[in-house]
C-alpha cells in the first residue's frame, strides 16, 4: 500500500504490522532508544487542579530557540489504568499553548454526578449574590486581573488565613515579617501592570505589605523586600489610613500620583508573591490593572472587588514532582496492562528525558483517595482485577480516613 508521509506519520503504530518489522519506521526505533537529552531548556511544568477522579494532567513545555514552545500533555489516570492518553505539539506560541491547555483539560471534565450537582449549587448560589449586588456593581478596566489572598497555591510557615465580615469572602491573611504567599497567574498582555492591595492597616507599625512578580521589573523597587519587590505602605505620619479597609498602592518616588507598577516583557504565565513586612498588616485582595487611572479605593469606596472568575484550571509543580507522577503512572500501566499512547512513548524524553532517571514511586500502586497513605494489599489487587472494567469506579480510603468499618 502506498501512503503518504503525513499520513504515515499520524498513523504510524497504530495499524497492525506497522512496527519495528517496517524498514521505514525501524531506523526511527533505533535511534529512539539511544535516549538522548532534550534539546531545549525547560520552561514551565503545570498539573491540573481536579483530581476528584483520579485524573492527572501533567502538562511539560520546552522554550525553542525562536521563542514558541515544545509542549507534552499527559492524562494520567492514577486510580485505574496509569497513563491513559498524551498530546504532544513541537512549535506552539504562547496563545496556542493556554488554547491547547483549556482544550485539553476540558476534554476530560468530571462526569461524577455529585460533583456536577455540587458545581450546579455553586452556580445557582453564585446567581443570587450577583443579583443582590448588580445595583452596587464596580466596573474594572478590561485588562485587570484581581487575585484573592487566601487562594495562594503555597503558604510559608506562620501565615494565617484569618476570618473578617468585611474581607471579601470573609477572609484575609496575616504574614509575619518574610512569609510569602505565593499565586500562579497568566498575564495576557505586555507592558506596565500597576498594582494595588486591599488591605488593613492598625494603628501603629502594622501598616505595610511587599508585593511581587518573579522575572518581572518592579517600580518602584524596594531592596529590602528582595528582588522583583514593591513595597506598599502607608507614609509614616499619615494615621488617615489607619483601622480601616483600603485600596492603597505604592506611589512615584518623586511624588507623581503615578500607582507602583510592573513592566512585564512576555505574556504568559507567573508567580506572583505577597510578602508581610509587619505581622497585623491584614490582606484581603491583590489586583493588577494595565489602567495607570484606574483608582480601585475611589471605584469601590474601600470595599472589595467581586471575583467572578475560576482559578486557572492548572498550578505549578516542580520538574521532578511531574517526574514522580508520570513514573507512577506507568508502573499503574505495566502492572495492568494499559497499552501506551505511542506519542507518550515516542516523545517522553524529549520534555522530561530519561525515565531510567525518574524520581522512583514509593509504596503501594494504589494509594488513599483521600490522604495519599498506602492501601492493603487486597485493595490493590482488586483496583488491578478491575481496572480495565468500564462500569466500575473506585474511590478506596485507608482505614484511618475510612473508618474501622467502612
Amino acid at each position: 500500500m502506498i501512503i503518504c508521509p503525513d499520513c504515515c506519520s499520524a498513523k504510524r503504530a497504530k495499524i497492525p504490522g506497522c512496527d519495528h518489522h517496517c524498514k521505514y519506521y525501524s531506523p526511527l526505533l533505533v535511534s529512539s532508544r539511544k535516549n538522548r537529552p532534550p534539546e531545549y531548556p525547560l520552561h514551565l511544568c503545570l498539573v491540573s487542579r481536579s483530581r476528584d477522579t483520579g485524573m492527572v494532567i501533567v502538562v511539560g513545555t520546552r522554550k525553542r530557540p525562536d521563542g514558541n514552545l515544545k509542549a507534552m500533555f499527559v492524562l494520567l489516570d492514577l486510580w485505574k489504568k496509569g497513563v491513559r492518553d498524551c498530546f504532544y505539539d513541537a512549535n506552539l506560541s504562547e496563545k496556542q499553548f493556554e488554547r491547547a491547555c483549556q482544550r485539553f483539560g476540558n476534554s476530560y471534565i468530571e462526569t461524577d454526578q455529585a460533583i456536577i450537582e455540587e458545581k450546579e449549587e455553586e452556580l445557582e448560589k453564585a446567581e443570587e449574590e450577583e443579583k443582590e449586588i448588580k445595583e452596587e456593581l464596580i466596573r474594572v478596566p478590561r485588562n485587570t486581573l484581581i487575585i484573592e489572598a487566601e487562594s495562594a497555591t503555597h503558604f510559608d510557615n506562620g501565615i494565617k488565613i484569618v476570618d473578617n465580615q468585611e474581607a471579601s469572602g470573609g477572609k484575609a491573611i496575616d504574614s509575619p515579617r518574610n512569609a510569602r504567599g505565593i499565586y500562579e497567574i497568566h498575564i495576557p498582555k505586555t507592558g506596565r501592570w500597576y498594582v494595588w492591595i486591599r488591605t488593613f492597616y492598625k494603628a501603629g507599625n502594622q501598616d505595610s505589605y511587599w508585593v511581587g512578580i518573579e522575572d518581572v521589573e518592579p517600580n518602584p523597587w524596594d531592596e529590602q523586600g528582595g528582588p522583583n519587590a514593591i513595597k506598599i505602605w502607608a507614609v509614616p505620619g499619615d494615621n488617615s489610613k489607619w483601622n480601616r479597609w483600603i485600596w492603597d498602592t505604592s506611589t512615584h518616588p518623586l511624588g507623581k500620583k503615578i500607582p507602583g507598577y510592573f513592566t512585564v516583557k512576555r505574556k504568559g504565565y507567573y508567580r506572583l508573591w505577597s510578602k508581610g513586612r509587619e505581622p497585623g498588616t491584614l490582606l484581603d485582595q491583590i489586583l493588577l490593572t494595565r489602567s495607570r487611572r484606574f483608582n480601585p479605593e475611589t471605584a469601590s469606596e474601600g470595599k472589595p472587588i467581586p471575583v467572578y472568575t475560576e482559578p486557572h484550571p492548572y498550578e505549578p509543580a516542580t520538574f521532578e514532582e511531574c517526574q514522580r507522577l508520570i513514573n507512577h503512572a506507568v508502573e499503574i500501566s505495566k502492572a495492568v496492562e494499559t497499552e501506551f499512547p505511542w506519542e507518550f512513548k515516542y516523545w517522553l524524553n524529549d520534555i522530561w528525558g530519561d525515565i531510567r532517571q525518574f524520581p522512583e514511586h514509593i509504596g503501594s500502586l494504589y494509594k488513599c483517595h483521600k490522604c495519599k497513605a498506602d492501601l492493603p494489599d487486597q485493595a490493590v489487587d482488586l483496583i488491578k482485577q478491575h481496572a480495565h472494567t468500564e462500569d466500575i469506579q473506585f474511590y478506596i480510603l485507608c482505614r484511618k480516613c475510612g473508618g474501622e468499618f467502612d
